[in-house]
Order: C-alpha cells, then sequence, then structure tokens
C-alpha cells in the first residue's frame, strides 16, 4: 500500500472523523470567542481554547507523519475511493479556512498585540498552512495520472535538452 493510500485511509476511519470534526466544533467556538472579546476573562477563555485547537491539530500532523514513517501500521484495505479523497480534501479545507479566520479576526481585534494570545493565534495560522498543503497532497493522489504526465513530459524535455537557464526565462 503506498503511503498516501495508508494516509487516506485512516481519513475514512470513525476516530478520525471523531477527532476532526471535534477540532471543527472548537473551530467554531474559538472563532465565536475571538468575536466577542472584551474582558481579560474572556482573553484567559480565548487562549484555553487556542492552546486546545493547537493540541488538537498538532496531534493530527503527528498522527500523519506517523503513518507516512510506518510507526503506525494502517489495516490494509482497497485503495480510497475518489468520493471518500474529495470528502477528504473537503474537511482539510474547511478546517484549514476556518482557522485562517480565527486568525483575521484576531488580527482584526488586535489580539496579536496580546501575549497570551499571539503566540497560539500564529501557531494556528501555520496548522492552517498545514490543513491546505495536506489538502493539496490529497488532490494530487487524486490526479495522480496528470501528476505524472507532467513529469515524464518534463523527464522527455530534459532528455531531449531543452532545458534552459532559470536566468533566461
Amino acid at each position: 500500500m503506498t503511503t498516501a493510500a495508508a494516509v487516506l485511509n485512516n481519513f475514512g476511519t470513525d476516530n478520525w472523523k471523531a477527532d476532526l470534526y471535534e477540532s471543527l466544533s472548537l473551530a467554531a467556538r474559538l472563532s465565536i470567542a475571538v468575536k466577542s472579546v472584551k474582558t481579560h476573562t474572556h482573553n484567559l477563555k480565548l487562549s484555553y481554547l487556542l492552546w486546545k485547537l493547537n493540541g488538537h491539530a498538532s496531534r493530527f500532523f503527528q498522527k500523519v507523519e506517523d503513518i507516512t514513517a510506518g510507526k503506525i501500521k494502517t489495516p490494509e484495505v482497497s485503495a480510497p475511493t475518489p468520493e471518500d479523497i474529495e470528502k477528504a480534501i473537503a474537511a482539510l479545507m474547511q478546517l484549514g479556512s476556518t482557522f485562517n479566520e480565527v486568525y483575521e479576526q484576531a488580527s482584526r481585534k488586535r489580539l496579536l498585540n496580546n501575549s497570551i494570545i499571539a503566540g497560539p493565534v500564529v501557531a494556528l495560522r501555520a496548522h492552517a498552512d498545514k490543513f491546505f498543503e495536506l489538502a493539496e497532497w490529497c488532490e494530487m493522489f487524486l490526479h495522480v495520472e496528470d501528476v505524472e504526465r507532467v513529469f515524464a513530459s518534463a523527464n522527455e524535455e530534459r532528455q531531449r535538452g531543452d532545458v534552459y537557464d532559470l536566468s533566461q526565462v
């Protein structure tokens, strides 16, 4: 089983779905909390939610890394269907978008100047980028033939000598 298939097969499990929807729920609560920050007590609640959500995201990406490194064995099942991959991509994009939205709201509310909140908000933004990258990786797996065709074409051009120096482009 390829590494991509192992990771994508794990996305369809009930455990992954529970983690995903828990993260989405936390992100929604966080979005509401950012919009309603008015006092120091709100800042503490917001900080708690940020740390909790960042922890969820960190564990998720650690699990993906462990699967790709072979530290976690996934059950041998058939390759995921295109519909499963598209659902995973949509979920990853939704999480990334929600994380970005929280970052933007915190920035507009000038919460990035708050020492309790700034670090976790910036970390949340970094996790958003990782979710988008993972969604893009899944998209490439969905269209693996197109990717292989591009690389084959590039290899043919290199063999023919149709290679240009970067400064000429």
